[in-house]
């Protein structure tokens, strides 16, 4: 596996070589080993022929000797054919019952050799050639045996003697052969280098010259990567690569238009982006200015009426002698009084003025119990550990994320339990609200805001405006957690 994921890692040009290098390779040791075995056939077949013209040689000149007994005409008829044929190892003559009469060594036999060999009987019932141009037109009728001996292989061939008065057993030692063989094995693997060596250069070459395009192409796909659509390939062929070349820049150039056209779209998507952003930052702004000045008319010139009106009333109080009036009076003093206190807590919730006075945290202690109260809801709220110190953008921001994710949990939620916590991390403030009612559907924000129910969409905004972020993680039946971070702002105060 490590091999094959190797050889994918690689380079073409690599690849390409290594396949032609290594079929010219398998070829060539196949056709060598094809040659090398259809030599050293032909070489034992010629060995074996010549092996039996001097067995039928010595055998038609040497008859008369061994009827005569004439053993040193046939020591010298049999030394001189030897010394005549390199490649003959011995020679011996041996009588019909097997028994050497004559032979060339000098000394013992060689190991391995059997002093007594007689012929398969299938050759016994061969007849026997008399005259000697018989004897050289009947070369297969004759026995070769393989020995092993401490000379190396001996290829030894048995001819019969005419009237079957004895056998010519010529030793044909192989090493001739062998020699022969091994020339021929090192000229096989010399010629195979040598067709490998230039196999491999053409290769080289031909290869450099067509992963040339294809490494031109690579580098100018490289360079629309990194974002250059300007580059083109240069490559001049016709053949399948110039027709891929001419594509690529076709492609080139249509990837430089739609980038151009991206680029004019984003350009003016961001400029959008910016006016919309700057719009919904006037909008909020607007807005809590507005609800400024409404507080305060409330508080300063509403209430004062509404106060003034009281004093009126108590002064009237005090001169009425009816009884019935007196009731009636109580009852309009009992109604202005009831409305200075919605129009006093019209005027808390529209801005608080602890907010502006103490901070964000303890607006957000005051309103979550005053929620607790009114609501019948088991708040919980979890200050930070340290002095929280935030820009009136973010304390607004916090302060309103609160009253919405409240707002809606009275009214969908249906939870009996609502967790806040409110803590801070480096140079960010994180709240966390959580609630135990029925849960968030998925599309909940994408339905309020098809639906114009933009209180989920006003508090993203919110968020996202100040460079923070709003997430939401519900469960259906299991509750919903609003997670808030925001940047702590550069122009915050110290109030807490």
């Amino acid at each position: 596996m490590k091999s094959l994921q190797r050889f994918q890692e690689l380079s073409l040009y690599y690849k390409i070589n290594i396949l032609i290098i290594g079929l010219l390779l398998l070829s060539s040791c196949i056709i060598g080993a094809i040659m090398l075995k259809s030599t050293s056939r032909l070489l034992d077949s010629q060995m074996e022929k010549r092996g039996t013209e001097i067995a039928s040689y010595v055998a038609a000149l040497g008859s008369n000797d061994i009827l005569l007994d004439d053993r040193f005409s046939l020591f010298d008829l049999i030394n001189k054919t030897k010394s005549n044929n390199e490649d003959v190892r011995y020679i011996i003559i041996s009588d019909s019952a097997g028994r050497i009469l004559a032979h060339t060594f000098s000394g013992l036999l060689p190991q391995g050799l059997p002093e007594v060999l007689l012929p398969p009987q299938s050759m016994l019932n061969e007849p026997v050639p008399v005259h000697p141009q018989q004897a050289s037109q009947s070369i297969n009728n004759y026995y070769v045996t393989h020995f092993s001996s401490n000379e190396g292989p001996i290829r030894e061939i048995m001819y019969p003697i005419e009237s079957g008065i004895g056998y010519v057993r010529i030793g044909m030692s192989e090493k001739t052969t062998q020699m022969l063989l091994s020339h021929k094995l090192d000229e096989i693997i010399l010629t195979t280098l040598l067709i490998c060596f230039l196999a491999a250069s053409g290769a080289t070459y031909m290869t450099s010259r067509i992963i040339h395009p294809l490494r031109a192409l690579s580098t100018a796909a490289r360079q629309i990567q990194k974002g250059n659509y300007n580059v083109q390939a240069t490559v001049q062929t016709r053949d399948e690569l110039g027709h891929l070349s001419k594509t690529f820049n076709a492609m080139a150039v249509s990837i430089h238009e739609k980038d151009r056209e991206n680029r004019r779209l984003l350009e003016e998507l961001r400029t959008k982006e910016g006016m919309r952003a700057s719009l919904m930052n006037k909008l909020f702004t607007a807005q809590e200015d507005e609800r400024l000045r409404i507080s305060r008319e409330l508080h300063d010139e509403t209430g004062q009426s509404m106060a003034s009106l009281l004093a009126y009333m108590k002064v009237l109080l005090s001169k009425l002698t009816d009884n019935r009036q007196r009731q009636l009076l109580l009852d309009a003093r009992d109604v202005a009084v009831s409305v200075l206190e919605g129009l006093r807590k019209m005027a808390v919730e529209l801005r608080p003025p602890v907010l502006d006075y103490l901070g964000i945290v303890a607006a957000m202690e005051k309103y979550l119990t005053n929620f607790g109260r009114q609501n019948a809801i088991d708040v919980h709220f979890q200050p930070p550990n340290e002095k929280l110190i935030v820009s009136n953008e973010v304390s607004l921001t916090l302060y309103r994320i609160l009253q919405e994710s409240l707002t809606n949990i009275t009214k969908h939620a249906q939870a009996s339990q609502v967790d806040v916590e409110l803590t801070k991390t480096g140079d960010h403030v994180k709240m966390i609200i959580k609630d135990d009612g029925r849960g968030i559907r998925p599309n909940a924000i994408c339905n309020a805001l098809q639906n114009n129910r933009l209180g989920i969409y006003g508090m993203q905004e919110r968020a996202e405006l100040l460079g923070g972020s709003l997430a939401f993680r519900s469960l259906e039946n299991k509750g919903t957690t609003i997670i808030l971070i925001l940047p702590i702002g550069s122009d915050a105060y110290g109030k807490d």
